[in-house]
């Protein structure tokens, strides 16, 4: 069976619980969740004024904020962000799944790439998974996963969503990691399909 983050995500704005799972038991990977993924936890960087979350029909939980970036060849120097209040322990499976949709692409394209990352809160944000997915005008999930090479402590580190890849306008909404901890199966964990 496939994790379904989307079934995940709808538990955890809504506040549903679920009893415990035996451990592997992918039916409830609520467990896992190790940051606070509404869309009120982003922090962008290299704007002037912080966006606000607003309604957005079609995502999950109905919010999410639009920013606005322009091409950089640091794509990082606009960049949606969230810390992540759980462990990393070395050999943990980290997936990490952010709704993203294309407000106004960029001049003559329908589509633009977002970079997605869980990494280091400081210097040298070093990357424990990251990917990169294509986004158009329908709201979608990008994905990155990756196994951690050594321990993070809570706290020490974040998601971040690399917005300076274009001119264009991006919403994000919710954003989820989950951490499946030792020898999980990389196999069920979703990618992203362009």
């Amino acid at each position: 069976m496939r994790v379904s983050i989307g079934l995940i995500a709808a538990l955890v704005l809504t506040g549903t619980a679920m009893a415990a799972p035996a451990p592997q038991d992918d039916t409830d990977i609520v467990q896992y969740i190790i940051n606070n993924p509404p869309v009120t936890s982003w922090q962008v960087n290299g704007v002037e004024t912080q966006p606000r979350p607003r309604r957005a029909e079609g995502v999950l939980g109905e919010r999410a904020i639009s920013v606005r970036a322009s091409r950089s060849a640091q794509p990082w120097t606009t960049s949606g962000q969230m810390s992540i209040r759980g462990a990393i322990k070395t050999g943990d499976t980290v997936l990490l799944a952010v709704w993203a949709r294309l407000a106004a692409p960029p001049p003559g394209q329908t589509t633009s790439t977002l970079p997605v990352r869980v990494q280091e809160a400081s210097a040298p944000y070093g990357a424990i998974a990251e990917a990169t997915g294509t986004i158009g005008p329908a709201w979608k999930m990008v994905y990155a996963s990756g196994v951690a090479r050594r321990d993070y402590d809570g706290g020490t580190t974040g998601l971040a969503v690399h917005l300076a890849t274009a001119d264009h306008t991006v919403e994000l909404g919710p954003a989820l990691v989950l951490n499946f901890g030792q020898d999980y199966d990389a196999a069920k964990l979703p990618i992203n399909e362009d």
